[in-house]
Parts: structure tokens; C-alpha cells; sequence
């Protein structure tokens, strides 16, 4: 659409923030003075839809077919940044210093001013999408004004930003979530790292009011952010330098990573690894999929790096290291119905409360209706405080080697009969799946679980699982566990002893019923179930 020169007539109950359409205008104070209007003013009308992604992008984000990259998007030419929003006007005033006006209310309570010398038009960078804004413009030492100017912007996603001296830099709030609410703009920004971070980059970044910094590199790059002391700056170090995947080797990164989200003090936030691509990707797809929003928009998201420079093109199928479907496929594996539910109980399976994920959700989705299925799903993660055990149990601290943190777990000893046990309780008869929560001890884990350990419930077997212990994403690499689920059965209303037997025995070298985490226990279908 063409810029059209247009004279904007506002009423006096509008001008004085009465409309009804202002939000919360009774508790903020407008920063825009009484004013007198100047009709010799006119701004241009930019109309709806308003765009800030280039052509590039824009094609690729209409493009049905998201892994349809452009040949552009190379991964090693910056395609990432964004196009201004340009807002102009014409007056015969004469005069050359202007302050300009913008807010997403139109009784401008919540409005930044930006000072123009010499120029009738501002240009500006990073605004949300999909949302109105409201603008006047006037002489710098004057309080006569424009009318107000409005425009919105194209809704769809995602909000890639300009911030000087970085690359691949993203909010990734604005999309819509299963629940029919919509994930919250300026809270959670992934960009690749800030090391070069330019005085410019740095006012960017101030200007959201940044208050934390997570850096998700292997070793010290830092002390301390560039941004400015002022900003939180944690290490969280992932690995991703073998051919293992990013879930298998750094839940407890994750879960450490996941739990700064999980504090609304900490807000806004920026997170990053090396790119921005690989860690930063996988700490993604556990916010955005916990949020709620579908695959689709998280693929593109992902994707949307190769727009960025990142050296090597990323897809969708890659090998090794960048092979995002290995992650994918483990998270799958929990139950639910949605990626929200599969991502909510393996968090909950690495260590996370259920009081921790509902309140990240809390903060960062507006709208929508109240999330009811996760409330009878949540896991009864049975811990060290809860478990009976046999004269071979202990509890100890194993320090982790990659996240630095001291974890509990049990130890099972390796004689073939040792075995640790709880008391259950069940509102209903409910089909559970069970996981085993573990720091596995072996080098070597083509052991199958039915080989390992043995699961009886009322003194009855539980049919374990076939599958090897890599299969189940509990693989050993440097010491890091994950969950695996090992059994699926019915449980009948009532109460219930389950026991979980080492019947590898001490002379196996598969012997992984040596470091055990946590039994999950995860209702398949609405139920309360409850440690005795």
C-alpha cells in the first residue's frame, strides 16, 4: 500500500485519554502534556499490516512449506536483521526539531518519546508484531501536536530484531498457543552470542529494560555480560560436541536454565550460546513447546537462523551434533496429547516443579483459556524422601560434571536382588507409564531394561520394556542421565506398593541398576495419584 498524506480529526475526550478504548488509563499518567492540536500537521497513514521484514524473509514466512528455505538464507550472509517502520508527517510550522510520540495505547500512557532534528520522518526498529501503535509528533519546544497517527503491524512471526554487533536475534514471543492465547512480546529474546556487541546493540537491548543474561557455552567465555553490569549474567554451559544429542547430555543445564524462567524478578531476558542456533535451539523448543505453540512455528522459528551467520546451514534432518530429531523424538516419547503436555512431563521428569512450569506459563502467555488436561497429568516423581529401599540403599551427591550442581540420587546396589520400593495411592483406575530417572554408571548401555531391572506392583510383574538403555535416551555421556520410560500399566483405584528389583547383578558390567534418580509415574488418563 501506498503512504497516503491524510488529516487526522480527533475528539477532545480522546485527546484527553477518556476513550474507551485506552486500558488502564486511570493508573498510568500520559507523558503528553494538555496540548493544543495544529491542524497544519499531517501524518502519514501506514494503514494495517504494516511490515518489517524484508522481502526475504517475508516470503519465507508466508511459504506454507516452512522448510522451504531460500537460497539467500545461506547461513553465512546476514539476512537476519529487519526493516525499519518509517513514520513521516509535513508542517507548515517551519520549524526543524521535532519529538515524536509512540505507544500501543491511545491514551499514550505507556509512550517513548524520540527527538528528530532535521528531518521530517523517524525510523525505527524492533517493533512488535501484530500490534497497534498510536503516534503524534510536535515541535520540540512546543506542546502544540499532530493529531494521532495509527498503524499496525503484520501478525505473523517471527520478531526478528536489529541489534548492532549481533547476529540471529529474535523475540520469541507473538505466537499463538494451543490454548487460544498468545505467548507475550519483549520478555524471552534468543540471539546469538554478544561478545562484538556495539554501544548501539547495547542501548537496544537496555531500551527493553534487559535484566539477565544466560550464556549457554561449553566454557568461560565471560564473567560478566557486555550489556552492562547491571545485567544478571549466568553460565549454564551445554555440550554439543559429540555425536549425542543436546537433550541427552544437558538436562541439568536445561533444568538449571528452565528454573531463571520460572522467576518473573528475572525478566526480560536474552539466552544464547555460540550462534544462537543448536543450544539456543533446544532451549527453545522447551519454552516455545511448553508455552503451547505447535511444531510448525517452532520448526520456522529454528529454522529462521540460516537467515543469520551461522557458518553451516541447519535443517531439519541433520547428522550428528545438529540433529534436532533426536531431541524431538525423546520429548514425543512422554506422554500427552499435545507437544505441551510432552514437553511439560519431561520437564517434570528432569527435576522441574509443577508449580515452576505453570508459573513460566503464567508469565508469558496472555489470553486463552485456563490449561485443564497438564493439571491431571502432572508426574508423581517419586524421590529419596519417599522411597523404601533394601539394606543396599544410600543416598549420595554425585557432582555433576558439565552444569556444576550437586544432584541426589539413590544408590541401588549392584547385587543382583537389591531393590528399592513406595506406596502409591490411586483416585481411579488409571493407566500409568513409568520412568526411571537416572545417572547411569556404564560406559556401555545395550543392556535392555527387562535385563536390568525388574518392576513388580502388588507383588505382581510388570512387563519392562525390550528396549536398550540408548534407546530410552538414558545413554551415558559424561556422566549424563536422562528419564527412560521403562513400563506401562494399569493401575486399579486404591493403593499399591511398586518395587524395583536389580536383577543384572554385580558381575555385569551392564549392571545399571547401580544410580537411580527418581521413579516418574505418569497417569495416561484423568487421575490422582498420590505417595501413601
Amino acid at each position: 500500500m501506498k503512504n497516503k498524506k491524510v488529516l487526522l480529526v480527533i475528539t477532545v475526550c480522546l485527546l484527553l485519554g477518556c476513550s474507551s478504548n485506552s486500558n488502564n488509563s486511570n493508573s498510568k499518567t500520559s507523558i503528553l502534556p494538555s496540548r493544543e492540536i495544529d491542524y497544519r500537521f499531517t501524518v502519514d497513514d501506514l494503514g494495517d499490516d504494516v511490515d518489517f521484514h524484508t522481502e526475504l524473509q517475508r516470503n519465507y514466512i508466508d511459504d506454507e512449506d516452512y522448510e522451504n528455505l531460500p537460497s539467500q538464507a545461506n547461513a553465512v550472509t546476514e539476512n537476519s536483521i529487519p526493516n525499519a517502520i518509517t513514520l513521516s508527517w509535513d508542517c507548515d510550522i517551519g520549524s526543524d526539531d521535532y519529538v515524536v510520540t509512540i505507544g500501543e495505547k491511545d491514551d499514550f500512557t505507556d509512550a517513548k518519546e524520540y527527538e528528530v532534528s532535521g528531518k521530517k520522518e523517524l525510523s525505527l526498529y524492533n517493533l512488535k508484531i501484530g500490534t497497534r501503535y498510536y503516534w503524534t509528533v510536535k515541535e520540540k519546544d512546543s506542546d502544540i501536536m499532530s493529531p494521532t497517527g495509527t498503524f499496525s503491524t503484520y501478525e505473523k512471526g517471527p520478531r526478528n530484531l536489529n541489534i548492532p554487533g549481533m547476529t540471529n536475534c529474535r523475540d520469541i514471543g507473538g505466537y499463538e498457543t494451543s490454548n487460544g492465547g498468545k505467548v507475550r512480546q519483549d520478555l524471552i529474546f534468543r540471539t546469538g552470542n554478544s561478545d562484538k556487541i556495539t554501544d548501539a546493540g547495547k542501548k537496544v537491548l537496555n531500551d527493553f529494560g534487559m535484566k539477565t543474561e544466560i550464556d549457554l557455552r561449553d566454557s568461560g567465555y565471560k564473567t560478566s555480560s557486555p550489556v552492562g553490569s547491571h545485567i544478571n549474567y549466568l553460565v549454564y554451559k551445554m555440550a554439543y560436541d559429540d555425536y549425542s544429542n543436546y537433550l541427552e547430555r544437558n538436562c541439568e543445564s536445561a533444568k538449571s536454565t528452565m528454573k531463571v524462567f520460572a522467576n518473573e524478578d528475572n525478566y526480560p531476558i536474552f539466552y544464547h550460546c555460540r550462534i544462537g542456533t543448536d543450544r539456543t535451539g533446544f532451549m527453545t523448543y522447551l519454552l516455545l513447546g511448553l508455552l503451547g505453540v505447535d511444531k510448525e512455528d517452532i520448526y520456522r522459528d529454528y529454522l529462521f537462523s540460516n537467515f543469520g551467520v551461522i557458518e553451516n546451514a541447519r535443517s531439519l534432518h541433520g547428522s550428528d551434533v545438529n540433529n534436532v530429531q533426536l531431541y524431538y523424538e525423546a520429548i514425543d516419547a512422554f506422554p500427552g496429547e499435545t507437544l505441551q503436555e510432552h514437553v511439560y512431563n519431561f520437564l517434570i521428569s528432569i527435576g522441574m516443579t509443577a508449580e515452576e512450569l505453570d508459573e513460566i506459563i503464567r508469565i508469558n502467555v496472555e489470553g486463552g483459556k485456563e490449561i485443564e488436561v497438564l493439571e491431571d497429568q502432572k508426574p508423581l516423581v517419586v524421590d529419596a524422601d519417599h522411597l523404601g529401599h533394601s539394606s543396599g540403599f544410600s543416598s549420595k551427591s554425585y557432582k555433576h560434571s558439565y552444569a556444576q550442581t550437586t544432584v541426589k540420587y539413590f544408590e541401588l546396589n549392584k547385587n543382583s536382588g537389591s531393590y528399592i520400593e513406595a506406596s502409591i495411592v490411586t483416585d481411579a483406575d488409571v493407566n500409568v507409564a513409568i520412568y526411571c530417572y537416572m545417572y547411569a554408571a556404564t560406559a556401555s548401555l545395550d543392556i535392555r531394561a527387562r535385563d536390568a531391572f525388574e518392576l513388580n506392583i502388588d507383588g505382581e510383574n510388570v512387563v519392562v520394556t525390550a528396549k536398550t538403555f540408548s534407546e530410552l535416551h538414558c545413554r551415558n555421556t559424561e556422566g549424563i542421565y536422562v528419564a527412560g520410560r521403562i513400563a506401562e500399566t494399569l493401575l486399579y483405584e486404591g493403593q499399591h506398593i511398586l518395587k524395583l528389583t536389580n536383577i543384572a547383578g554385580g558381575t555385569n558390567s551392564n549392571a545399571l541398576g547401580a544410580n537411580v534418580a527418581a521413579i516418574i509415574i505418569i497417569p495416561l488418563e484423568e487421575a490422582y495419584i498420590s505417595l501413601d
